[in-house]
């Protein structure tokens, strides 16, 4: 009489037929043959090769491959969007593994973010929103030791080379503000265009600015 294991390892699969791993199938006591009682969802077969970014599928008597990217980071095409793939199979067409950077947008042909066409103005302005504020004290301070310009030179350069409203909001600005920003626009215009100081040039001053003065 020929013996049998108590127990044999099978194959358990979920309710699509994807593979989630081994258990065991145990002998039935009650018939002879060597009949194994299989657990619902199992299957009596070798165990499928493991293959990276990929599941094994149990399909018409064999295992398939179908690709898993569950769990993978991915973005949206149309509004760069962050997504986590939940679902089984090929990524979408309308998404990427790239991630993009702030001011681009998708590009089919190039297969990659691209700059969208005022993306050098946007990064501008959000460098100049994220500078923060900092006293109108800080910011003489700076220009003085910086540029050997005090108050009232700065005055005098304004009142010779603007005009008009402009004049007017970077003199109340020089003279009489709390604070300072580098989003208003009449004093940035001021800094680059009049006193001819780049635009790295004046982070560079906002930031001595914030942090030594």
């Amino acid at each position: 009489m020929k013996n049998y294991p108590l127990e044999i390892p099978v194959c358990q699969l979920d309710e699509n037929n994807f593979f989630r791993g081994i258990t065991s199938a145990d002998l039935d006591p009650l018939e002879g043959g060597g009949h194994y009682l299989i657990p619902r969802l199992c299957i009596q077969t070798d165990e499928p090769e493991q293959k990276k970014g990929f599941i094994p599928q149990w399909n018409n008597g064999q295992w398939e491959y179908i690709e898993d990217h569950r769990g993978e980071t991915v973005y949206s095409k149309n509004t760069g969007e962050k997504q986590i793939i939940v679902a089984v199979g090929k990524l979408p067409d309308d998404v990427t593994t790239f991630a993009p950077a702030p001011f681009t947008e998708w590009s089919e042909e190039a297969g990659a973010w691209v700059d969208v066409d005022n993306a050098d103005e946007l990064r501008l302005q959000d460098k100049k929103e994220k500078a923060g504020i900092i006293t109108r004290s800080q910011f003489l301070t700076a220009i003085e030791l910086q540029y050997s310009k005090n108050k009232k030179e700065l005055l005098d350069i304004a009142e010779r080379e603007l005009v008009g409203d402009h004049l007017i909001k970077v003199r109340n600005v020089i003279s009489e503000a709390q604070s300072f920003t580098l989003m208003n626009d009449d004093m940035w215009d001021f800094l680059m265009q009049t006193l001819n100081i780049s635009n790295e040039q004046i982070f560079v001053l906002w930031d001595e600015a914030k942090k030594n003065y």
